[in-house]
């Protein structure tokens, strides 16, 4: 007995001496200013006389208006406060983000930035903004980069227009791809891929480079009587170019000719090793399925995106603003929207229904005037008969209108908003100020099989965004032919949420609750919906499981790749594929 005593005190004691020595992790950081491992002045003045622009060191957008700071300008202050909200102007600058957030350091006791509008007698915070900028005129401007930013483990972005939800463009202590200045757009009557079989027949297709943006495509296409699947934002800033093709990209086309990763037929890129390559079906077809919704800039910095491109038939737009005086009313106008969403997409209707206090709106879309779906003029009438039927529900505005296409009503709703209709997306599109956003995507079976509680979930939300982009040829592409959220093939509308805080007095606290209420709103129409399925253009700071919420089934497949091509985590982003043990600012990875 008193051997086993002490036979189990031995064992006792070994398992508490194991226990106690457990394997510490290890922390591997990015090499920053500072530090001995950052390359010295000669070095970095060697890498810069290679480049065919010399390195640009910005300080924040701001900081003209500081006169503590070296480069005060009362002059450049003025401009710099006029400019501060133009959307077009930040995306052409590599100092300045669409969402000010984004060019700020917040951390758990405060917020660095460079606010003009506040107390300009404090520090204007570097925050976010990079140490430097390779303005890039060149694919072998990007190689060169790649490679001296591995070499030696630097903290690498890429940023076009920096029209980003998430601050992935953006980086403190980084070095910057600035691909804006990439313009090239090139047409083809009959676009073949690079290795595809002979005979394989040519389609109409633009190739551009990253730099090109949605508002100056959509141009140069329609000046070709032809159109191509793209992003909407006012102004047209949203690169076209860049994270909209690689994150999926949504669109008010897609209901008829599918997502802009399903318009692709080609794209070229340079690879973490600083190689460039090509990527379609026939040659390397793993990096091409990654890159159609995998998220950017993960698998390669993009050189060039190849498009189909469409024949551009007269459309016919349909508005409606609608005002409730009751919440009963607002519930059951949604109630009405719910319940008809499914046949409003199948009667061949696209386009936006956002919501905001007492108002409701829509802005919709039919491919041909009249339109070509037999069942669009009736189906929508029908919503509209129904809703005036409901107390405290009035219809302030009811227009259906023909446009010669889809470009005279983008540039007449978007880009020339005194010419639009309804909801002014011009002033709704707002820049230069802070966002927290999410983004759920709700399945056609909500709509069809919980008409109620999702109508009561939407009604929990005072304003939104959601964007019906569903249905019709997107549901009809195989989900496993590529990245992109699987998700979207079963859904009808995409949610938006989002929330701003005063830029200039919130505290960290105040911010951080901002983004946890933008995160609860989500949750509620997630509870309801049962899907987790979230667009990664469109990132949610406090979003529960990235990974299952932006890629779904795809996931797994998607870090085995990733990790193949960049095991060193050159080519890392916050909720990026891979990015698992980082911190937020990619700044250090816990093993």
């Amino acid at each position: 007995m008193l051997g086993l005593s002490y036979l189990t005190l031995a064992l006792a004691l070994a398992t508490t001496s194991i226990k106690a020595s457990p394997v510490e992790p290890k922390t591997v950081c990015k090499c920053l200013p500072g530090q001995s491992c950052f390359p010295s002045p000669s070095t970095i003045s060697a890498f810069e006389s290679t480049l065919s622009k010399p390195l640009i060191h910005p300080r924040p957008m701001g900081s003209v208006c500081f006169p503590n700071d070296p480069t005060f300008n009362a002059l450049k202050c003025d401009a710099v406060k006029a400019k501060w909200h133009n959307g077009a102007f930040r995306t052409s600058v590599p100092e300045a983000a669409q969402f000010i957030n984004w060019e700020t350091m917040i951390n758990s006791t405060a917020v660095d930035q460079c606010d003009p509008f506040g107390d300009v007698n404090d520090t204007c915070f570097q925050g976010r903004v990079p140490w430097g900028v390779v303005n890039v005129t060149s694919i072998a401007d990007i190689q060169k980069t790649v490679k001296f930013a591995a070499q030696h483990n630097l903290k690498l972005i890429v940023k076009n227009t920096g029209h980003e939800n998430l601050g992935r463009s953006f980086g403190q202590q980084s070095i910057m791809l600035w691909t804006h200045n990439m313009q090239e757009i090139k047409f083809s009557n009959s676009f073949v891929p690079k290795g595809a079989p002979s005979g394989t027949q040519g389609v109409t297709a633009v190739t551009i480079e990253p730099g090109v943006q949605w508002g100056t495509l959509y141009k140069a296409v329609a000046d070709r009587g032809q159109l191509v699947v793209g992003g909407i934002g006012a102004g047209g800033s949203v690169g076209a170019g860049g994270g909209w093709p690689m994150g999926g990209g949504h669109s008010v086309l897609s209901p008829f000719y599918g997502l802009g990763v399903d318009n692709i037929v080609e794209e070229t890129v340079v690879l973490p090793s600083g190689e460039h390559v090509t990527a379609n079906l026939y040659t390397n077809p793993d990096l091409f399925w990654a890159l159609r919704g995998g998220g950017g800039p993960s698998f390669g910095i993009l050189t060039s995106v190849t498009y189909r491109t469409h024949p551009a038939p007269p459309v016919t737009a349909a508005f409606l603003v609608a005002n409730t005086s009751t919440e009963e009313g607002r519930l059951q106008l949604l109630k009405e929207w719910v319940k008809i969403h499914p046949d409003i997409v199948d009667a061949g209707w696209a386009g936006f229904w956002p919501y905001s206090g007492t108002q409701f709106f829509l802005t919709l879309m039919a491919m041909g005037n009249p339109p070509t779906n037999p069942k669009a003029t009736a189906t929508l009438q029908g919503f509209y008969d129904k809703i005036t039927t409901i107390p405290g529900v009035s219809i302030d505005l009811e227009v259906t209108k023909p446009y010669t296409g889809f470009q005279q009503w983008y540039d007449d709703n978007f880009i020339h908003s005194q010419n639009g209709i309804g909801f002014n997306y011009t002033v709704g599109d707002f820049s230069g100020v802070p966002a927290a956003v999410s983004s759920v995507l709700i399945p056609r079976t909500s709509f069809e099989t919980n008409t109620d509680d999702l109508a009561n979930a939407l009604a929990e939300l005072t304003d939104a965004r959601p964007f019906l982009v569903g249905g019709g040829v997107v549901s009809k592409v195989d989900p496993d032919a590529m990245a992109v959220n699987p998700a979207f093939r079963s859904m009808l509308s995409d949610i938006t949420i989002a929330l701003s805080w005063n830029v200039t007095t919130a505290t960290p606290q105040e911010v951080h609750a901002v983004e946890q209420t933008v995160t609860d709103w989500a949750n509620g129409i997630r509870d309801v919906t049962k899907s987790p399925g979230a667009y990664v253009n469109e990132a949610e700071i406090l979003i529960p499981n990235f990974q299952e919420a932006y890629w779904g089934s795809h996931y797994a497949r998607l870090r085995a790749f990733k990790q193949s091509i960049d095991p060193n985590d050159l080519l890392i982003v916050r909720q990026g594929v891979n990015s698992e043990g980082w911190d937020d600012e990619i700044m250090c990875k816990t093993l």
